[in-house]
């Protein structure tokens, strides 16, 4: 009897402790926002000794590159680079106490280094299967390790706040590394323009646009001067499918002429949207929708291509700056059926006052370097746009009951001065700074009294002509804790305007009241147990 009392009684806590790690996955799996079109984007799937060198571990998928024995341009008094060294390093083996940020998410984060010389070092992953034409986003959270000297067991930033130096690129697959003509850059981000930029996580964006179907991505990273530590940590780097489209980008012809290449598959069919009662077509925004996919989508039931369909949409709604999941765009208005005939522009202006009442505010999810589409409206060309919204239940994304934040301060920053602050109303957002010259700024938000960020709180962007940037940050009311007024000292985010999964934090806490549940159920049946032993 006590044997069959003991195995019911194990088999009752694997069952709670599957059920716990099940949950934690699913918890997992609910931070994840747009697809990652990257192979390997937080090193957890594997790494290797790149061309059998010992001292240099890559991530499966992705490569390595560095300068070794020779200077390049800004070293310090011409000084040769020398190989560094990387590794994929694996937590369980245990944690330095205070550099616990250095893990993102998952057990493993990249490292790459170099002591008393200058260092200038990339990895790079070829991505196939792009669309020409189409905007991309990439996303390299880096964490810049240059010491200048340890006092007191603490880590002393450099006294050159432009040593350390970050920048992203793409080009075609096949370019040579630091090829400036054949691969698209973002300028160099630097201590010296971001703040903070040493000791902590910046979230490096940049977008570009596809000129191949297979193209290579970059992220470079060097510091000029020969400190003690020249050292650069990264993790759960994304790719990400925007929404804009520039017809004008086709593919290249092949080498000698001929014919240009065939562009990819074309895409699935979608199922005929069926009408409410009313006659609307509605949308409701799905994880990975973008304005031009929900274009593509219901081109067909308005009557227009996809290039028509994707304005015709915008006005229809308000020329929304953000989507939401579960936000409902109005595609059809109600009482109207698909036009027979392509509609004028005119036409697509009389429907705008029709539904404009029916559509709600737009909302936005924290992580703009996700889904905050950049646009090249007229009127917002050369802009950064902001808001800020009231995240009641803390998850840092936007619910669609959550609305704007009044009485928060938004700073606009060039070169460490305040090009211009905006302090938000809760209606009239998102703001734009417009009319800026192309350069990099930096963008943080001062949170009102009493609330607290649930967001990263400091973006640095790099604005490039033409083009335009959505930044949307998230606070939550917490009158026991004590406002910070710099933002974004944990934490800063880099953006160039040419979508992140949840902070690591954000998960932790998730995760742990997932455990907490587990143990306190583990207890029970424990207690269970004990009755059964006794009855036995």
């Amino acid at each position: 009897m006590k044997s069959r009392t003991l195995a019911l009684l194990t088999v009752l806590v694997v069952a709670v402790l599957f059920i716990g790690t099940t949950a934690v996955k699913e918890t997992a799996a609910q931070t994840q926002g747009t697809e990652n079109l990257l192979v390997n984007p937080g090193f957890e799937n594997g790494n290797h000794h790149q061309d059998q060198i010992a001292e240099v571990v890559v991530p499966d998928g992705w490569r390595l590159h560095y300068v070794d024995g020779v200077t390049f341009p800004g070293a310090w008094d011409n000084l040769p680079a020398a190989r560094p060294e990387s590794t994929v390093w694996n937590s369980q083996g245990g944690i330095p106490e205070g550099e616990e940020l250095l893990w993102r998410d998952g057990i493993y984060t990249l490292k790459v280094f170099k002591s008393w010389t200058p260092m200038y070092a990339a990895i790079s992953q070829d991505v196939p299967g792009l669309e020409v034409g189409r905007r991309y986003r990439l996303v390299a959270p880096i964490y810049t390790d240059v010491v200048m000297e340890y006092t007191g067991g603490k880590k002393i930033p450099p006294d050159r706040p432009d040593s350390g130096q970050v920048r992203l690129g793409a080009g075609p697959t096949g370019a040579a590394w630091r090829d400036e003509g054949a691969i698209a850059y973002s300028g160099w981000w630097t201590g010296a323009t971001i703040s903070p930029f040493y000791q902590a996580y910046a979230v490096f964006v940049y977008d570009f646009t596809a000129t191949q179907e297979n193209m290579t991505v970059w992220i470079e990273f060097r510091s000029t001067y020969p400190y003690p530590n020249n050292g650069f940590f990264m993790d759960t780097i994304g790719l990400y499918t925007l929404d804009e489209v520039d017809s004008t980008v086709t593919n290249p012809a092949p080498a000698g002429g001929g014919a240009p290449a065939p562009a990819g598959p074309p895409p699935t069919p979608f199922p005929t949207p069926t009408p409410r009662a009313d006659g609307a077509v509605i949308h409701v925004v799905q994880s990975g929708d973008t304005m031009w996919t929900i274009a593509i989508r219901y081109a067909e039931v308005m009557g227009l291509t996809a290039e028509e369909a994707l304005p015709a949409i915008r006005d229809l709604n308000n020329n929304p700056a953000f989507i939401n999941v579960g936000q409902e765009l109005v595609i059809v208005p109600p009482g109207q059926t698909a036009p027979a005939e392509e509609p004028t522009p005119e036409t697509a202006a009389e429907t705008e006052g029709d539904v404009a009442e029916s559509v709600e505010e737009p909302t936005a999810v924290p992580t703009p370097e996700l889904i905050a589409e950049t646009t090249d409206q007229p009127d917002t060309a050369n802009a950064v746009c902001v808001a800020a919204f009231d995240d009641a239940d803390g998850n840092g994304q936007r619910g669609v009951s959550e609305g704007l934040m009044a009485n928060a301060a938004i700073s606009l920053f060039r070169a460490g001065s305040n090009v211009a602050t905006y302090v938000t109303d809760g209606i009239n957002e998102p703001y734009c700074f417009q009319n800026l010259d192309a350069d990099s700024y930096q963008v943080q938000i001062f949170p009102p009294a009493d609330y607290t960020m649930t967001t990263t709180g400091s973006w640095a962007v790099a604005v490039s002509n033409g083009m335009s940037i959505s930044v949307e940050f998230g606070t939550q009311y917490n009158p026991n804790t004590e406002a910070v007024a710099d933002s974004g000292a944990a934490e800063t985010s880099v953006s160039t305007a040419d979508d992140t999964p949840s902070t690591p934090e954000e998960s932790t806490a998730n995760v742990g009241l997932i455990i907490l549940g587990v143990a306190i159920a583990l207890v029970l049946l424990a207690g269970v147990g004990v009755v059964l032993l006794r009855k036995s």
